[in-house]
């Protein structure tokens, strides 16, 4: 199945709930909402602003399609992409995309966890496979990673998880035996002599349990966004990162967190008081930030440093080298 991927837009953290016509605007032209998501606030944009803004949507949807389309062209830019479906015991199925530079022979794999709620729904549309978070950071900037030594394979949640994939399920033995199960396959059928974890904001829930549980199988994990401050209540996720000791795991770790990240649950200030002795690098400043505080978009997402830090996670899988402050892009 080695096609090349097309994606689907998708959403950040939190998409916010609170209603105007230019919040809709920009929620169709946000790439970081799934496109589903997109149409809905279309349809509402117009029932709320009558046949004048009817006909706006209608262009604003068709202009945002072309922009949503190349930029989910460049986040695959220079990359062979292959669908893989790897097979669970009990009888559900785990989706992969695996990516590399063209003619490239990487032996040091990065499985690639996503943002809130980090279900890709990878699949096949008329013929090609496609995916849901086209906007998260990793799935955007995953072409910076990808070099002549390092992969990456974005990991979708299991297909009978995909109503949830919550904090039971992430913090389970089944999500470590699910995951081992992967490592396993990416060493003995891509051939990687090495496989790291990176998770951000939500995903790092994953990383977090996965580098305990994994432990030797796994070379290390980088924690990106890390979720901090998870807040209280029934319906919250992020719960199970309450009083987490991250100094548990028995592999390298590193943590990757913007200073001016404004999402309330995943605090700069915070990650810094609770990592240790476990390595943090510190990305500045922003270009054109956009969205709500926990969304793909704003400096919780790396927005205009997407390479930089992806080129410093680089650089401490190779030689465990920490630049301390990523201010720029290169």
């Amino acid at each position: 199945m080695g096609r090349r991927i097309g994606q689907s837009p998708a959403r950040g953290l939190d998409a916010g709930s609170g209603f105007t016509p230019l919040r809709a605007f920009r929620r169709m032209c946000d790439v970081s909402a799934s496109g589903r998501a997109a149409r809905a606030a279309g349809m509402r944009m117009a029932r709320a602003c009558g046949a004048v803004t009817r006909a706006m949507a209608a262009a604003g949807l068709l202009a945002c399609g072309v922009t949503a389309a190349a930029a989910q062209g460049l986040a695959s830019e220079g990359l062979v992409e292959v669908h893989h479906a790897i097979p669970l015991p009990r009888g559900t199925q785990l989706d992969v995309v695996v990516s590399r530079r063209k003619d490239a022979m990487p032996a040091t794999a990065v499985l690639l966890f996503p943002g809130y709620p980090g279900i890709l729904r990878i699949r096949n549309e008329g013929g090609s496979p496609a995916f849901d978070l086209g906007g998260n950071f990793l799935v955007r900037a995953r072409r910076h990673l990808n070099a002549e030594d390092v992969f990456t394979v974005l990991v979708d949640c299991p297909v009978d998880q995909r109503t949830a994939c919550g904090d039971a399920y992430r913090s389970s033995p089944q999500h470590a035996e699910d995951i081992g199960r992967l490592v396993r396959f990416v060493r003995s059928e891509l051939g990687a002599g090495q496989v790291y974890l990176l998770g951000t904001s939500y995903g790092t829930v994953s990383t977090a349990f996965l580098a305990r549980a994994l432990g030797a199988e796994i070379d290390g994990a980088i924690h990106a966004a890390a979720f901090t401050d998870p807040r209280p209540g029934r319906n919250s996720h992020g719960t199970a990162m309450a009083g987490f000791d991250w100094a548990v795991a028995g592999v390298p770790q590193l943590f990757v967190h913007h200073k001016d990240d404004p999402c309330d649950v995943t605090r700069h200030a915070s990650i810094d008081k609770q990592r240790g002795r476990i390595p943090l690098i510190t990305v500045e400043g922003v270009v054109e930030p956009r969205g709500e505080p926990c969304q793909a978009y704003s400096a919780h997402g790396f927005v205009g440093r997407e390479k930089a830090t992806m080129q410093a996670i680089g650089a401490w899988i190779r030689t465990r080298d920490v630049q301390q402050v990523v201010s720029g892009n290169p």
